[in-house]
């Protein structure tokens, strides 16, 4: 426990005699976690958007004129095993549906019959939202024999993919010229802190100090720092998303697993960058 407890204090004596360089770490780490946050809010909100309208997705399948009320519902039956939740539109509710999409009764009154027909919707099962599996889906079902026509809107479920696969390659890379920062933010500042108590650290090691007792206090101080900057990058991210909720609807923030990744993956690369740091200053300070 008392080394515990030396620990501790030589990281806190370090950040009080250096707080000029540790608040500017902790600013210039902020920035980059802040803008890390911003690219990870967006691509939340924008999934988060992008999963309702794919939950929305579905396939329009019209059948034949000719065909009866027992083939319907076999193929309704059939379809729902095999893709999902089927739902009957008759040639009245489909032609209701399109009065009140046009928005113009008047508009109408010149038609004498309804010539839509009756159709089937199948709201695709969440393994089927994707554009192979969709478009598959869809070829299949117009192979049936009660089945006119199959609409599925083909080429806006293949930009919606792609518009989700950007998102991730986004946030990847987001994230790691972010990690990049902050490795060599804090490489940079703990090789100085270092050679500023480069005197200190040679009588230790000629003392027979252990690297590992020698640069815990380091790392801690690294990793502290670290946390701090990131916790107020979730500070700020809060107020710029709760000012956004007033402007913009259903502006939501990080989810808690998110904001613990989020603060997990800042400390743990604090702590690789203070150690790879440290492993060489180490070495060329030693006797």
């Amino acid at each position: 426990m008392s080394v515990h407890v030396y620990y501790l204090r030589e990281a806190w004596r370090s950040f009080r005699h250096h707080q000029g360089l540790a608040w500017s770490v902790m600013l210039s780490l902020a920035a980059s976690l802040v803008l890390c946050g911003l690219f990870l809010l967006l691509t939340h909100n924008a999934r988060t958007a992008l999963r309702f309208i794919g939950d929305r997705r579905e396939i329009v399948v019209y059948l034949r004129d000719q065909v009866t009320t027992e083939q319907r519902e076999a193929v309704a039956a059939r379809l729902g095993d095999l893709y999902g939740v089927v739902e009957y539109v008759s040639p009245e509710a489909a032609w209701q549906e399109f009065s009140l999409q046009l928005g113009d009764p008047q508009l109408l009154q010149a038609v004498d019959h309804n010539p839509l027909p009756a159709s089937l919707r199948v709201r695709l099962r969440p393994e089927l939202l994707n554009y192979p599996a969709t478009e598959q889906a869809a070829r299949q079902i117009a192979e049936f024999s009660e089945v006119e026509d199959v609409r599925y809107g083909g080429e806006w479920v293949r930009r919606l993919d792609e518009l989700q696969a950007s998102l991730l390659r986004g946030s990847l890379v987001a994230g790691v010229v972010v990690a990049l920062a902050i490795v060599l933010i804090l490489y940079n500042v703990i090789r100085l802190t270092v050679a500023t108590r480069r005197r200190e650290v040679e009588i230790m090691l000629r003392l027979g100090a252990s690297d590992r007792f020698i640069a815990t206090p380091f790392v801690i101080e690294a990793m502290g720092e670290t946390l701090a900057a990131a916790l107020a990058a979730l500070g700020l991210l809060l107020a710029l998303q709760q000012l956004a909720r007033h402007q913009v609807a259903h502006v939501a923030f990080l989810p808690l697993a998110w904001v613990a990744a989020f603060l997990g993956g800042a400390v743990l690369l604090a702590w690789a960058a203070a150690a790879l740091a440290l492993a060489r200053t180490l070495r060329t300070a030693g006797p």
